[in-house]
């Protein structure tokens, strides 16, 4: 397990608090649209700081990109976007990518939802190499059952570990009727990587992990026993990054 933190797109404030802790990053720059077509000077300039992150991530982009869409032009567009973010990973050294699910609540019947997103990740991940690199990060799904299903086929298609879960406990605390609990022993194993941050049950809103309605110390040890080798990048705010390291520290994580 490894310990990394977010950069919200702000590389430069954040790399001297993960250098200070001796941390992990997960770059955002690349998540939005914008940055991921003429963008070699951007490049250029992380590939000269990122060889002394100790472990390092990239979230991919997510704007209006839904995998399971029924649009054949809307899937090449997702395809597409992900494909740069997968490369930019690359380039960069990065051992993680988080990808979006595209869920979007009562839009598509369970089965078909499940169907189109598992022709899309096939196909995505086809011309990849079987490594445990590519995670997929939950939005508004309010059961879990879905992913753990995508997971486990994807998986059994491919004969090896080509996909696993992000687990946002934020994101389950504000949108899932299911609890933390309910998701992590659900998935177990098959969570890879966890985004952790609080809030108050209603918005996203990034909070500290002790400030907020979510028991963190409950949901990391729950973490440490049913999903033991999954990766924790803190996603607070950039200014309550360094306080919830200081958390983590106090209770014997870092």
């Amino acid at each position: 397990m490894s310990i990394l933190i977010t950069d919200w797109g702000n590389f430069d404030e954040v790399l001297p608090v993960a250098m200070k802790y001796q941390v992990g990053m997960e770059l955002l720059e690349f998540a939005v649209p914008e940055n991921l077509e003429n963008n070699t000077s951007m490049i250029e300039e992380l590939q000269k700081e990122v060889s002394a992150i100790p472990v390092l991530g990239l979230h991919g982009p997510f704007t209006d990109l839904v995998p399971a869409s029924r649009d054949p032009l809307v899937r090449h567009v997702t395809r597409t976007r992900f494909q740069q973010g997968y490369d930019l990973a690359r380039t960069l050294g990065a051992s993680h990518y988080i990808l979006h699910s595209g869920y979007i609540p009562k839009t598509y019947p369970r089965e078909v939802w499940l169907q189109n997103s598992l022709d899309f990740w096939l196909g995505f991940l086809a011309d990849k190499p079987g490594v445990d690199m590519i995670h997929i990060e939950n939005v508004y799904e309010d059961d879990y059952s879905t992913l753990q299903e995508l997971v486990d086929r994807v998986n059994q298609e491919l004969q090896g570990e080509w996909l696993s879960i992000c687990v946002d406990i934020g994101h389950v605390h504000a949108n899932s009727s299911k609890t933390l609990p309910d998701w992590i022993k659900g998935l177990g194993n098959r969570i890879h990587y966890t985004h952790i941050h609080n809030n108050n049950g209603v918005l996203d809103d990034h909070w500290k992990l002790d400030k907020g309605e979510i028991n963190v110390d409950e949901v990391l040890n729950l973490l440490s026993k049913y999903a033991p080798s999954a990766h924790w990048t803190i996603e607070t705010s950039v200014e309550d990054l360094e306080p919830s390291l200081v958390w983590l520290h106090d209770r014997g994580y870092l």
